[in-house]
């Protein structure tokens, strides 16, 4: 009998609420590879989904940023002749790490994940970077992400830092908001990187996006809004007043992947509910 072979998808940041539901999602027509920091949330998932009929063919526990994961995966592609789409929905946010930890998990690891799975890509493979709505917010430190549009490695980073503390110049919790920061420009190079890497990944065949969530109901995201206290009247004010869920993000990378988009590369899609037209009419007024 002839067997057709299923498309694979390769999932990171997987144990967490939005790497769940691209999983699920997707694992109806795909096979998965997927990836995580911890090995016992990860174990627990691809029993969880095998034993609802999903196709899981391999696992990687560890850091995106160590040789030895990327090995990992690129050789459990490899046995599967290529990717049909990577979903990075791994990151760290600020109630989750220090400025310098967020910058290596964010936008490190993101620059080694893109340079290991450019050899294994299929024609018509797909690439989706999660980034944030935090992403459009305009700093106003072109410097620092002239920087983060380089490879980055300690020295870029010890060169970040006078930025990112600063602007935070005028009291209140300096390695607070230096962590605020970093996450504000780590989105915003995420962003830069699908719109850097279009070209490269059109010539062999395939595309590459990000997407831009806004306030989602997984357990991060309710973290942070724990610390915010302007979360409630954000989601009020923003035009569709609801939090979004980690399947509607699933839903746009299920499109994003999808024929149905194959004439989208290189651009962000921002579903966030609107909330990202606050943070631009907010920035308008205060240039008045």
């Amino acid at each position: 009998m002839l067997h057709t072979r299923r498309p694979i998808a390769l999932v990171t940041g997987a144990s967490g609420g939005m790497g769940r539901a691209v999983a699920r999602r997707l694992g109806g027509t795909m096979d998965l590879i997927l990836t995580d920091i911890a090995s016992g949330p990860l174990e627990e998932l691809s029993t969880g989904l095998a034993s609802d009929g999903y196709t899981v063919t391999a696992t990687a526990a560890g850091d995106l940023a160590d040789d030895a994961v990327l090995s990992k995966l690129t050789d459990a592609v490899r046995a599967r002749d290529g990717i049909d789409a990577l979903v990075h929905t791994a990151g760290l946010s600020p109630v989750q790490a220090d400025w310098r930890k967020i910058l290596g998990v964010n936008v490190l690891a993101t620059q080694r994940l893109l340079d290991a799975v450019e050899s294994v890509l299929r024609p018509g493979a797909t690439g989706i970077l999660i980034a944030s709505m935090a992403g459009h917010v305009d700093p106003g430190l072109g410097e620092a992400d002239t920087l983060l549009d380089r490879p980055l490695d300690d020295a870029v980073i010890d060169a970040l830092e006078p930025f990112l503390f600063g602007a935070g110049k005028g009291g209140g919790d300096a390695e607070a908001m230096a962590s605020q920061l970093a996450y504000v420009l780590s989105k915003r190079a995420v962003i830069r990187l699908a719109e850097q890497r279009a070209g490269a990944w059109g010539k062999s065949g395939a595309r590459i996006v990000s997407v831009s969530p806004g306030l989602i109901h997984t357990p991060m995201g309710v973290k942070e809004a724990e610390a915010s206290p302007h979360t409630k009247a954000t989601i009020e004010a923003q035009p569709v007043s609801r939090w979004g869920t980690a399947m509607d993000i699933a839903s746009a990378v299920e499109f994003l992947v999808g024929a149905e988009a194959g004439f989208i590369t290189g651009c962000d899609l921002r579903v966030d509910g609107g909330a990202s037209l606050l943070a631009k009419a907010q920035e308008g007024q205060r240039a008045l």
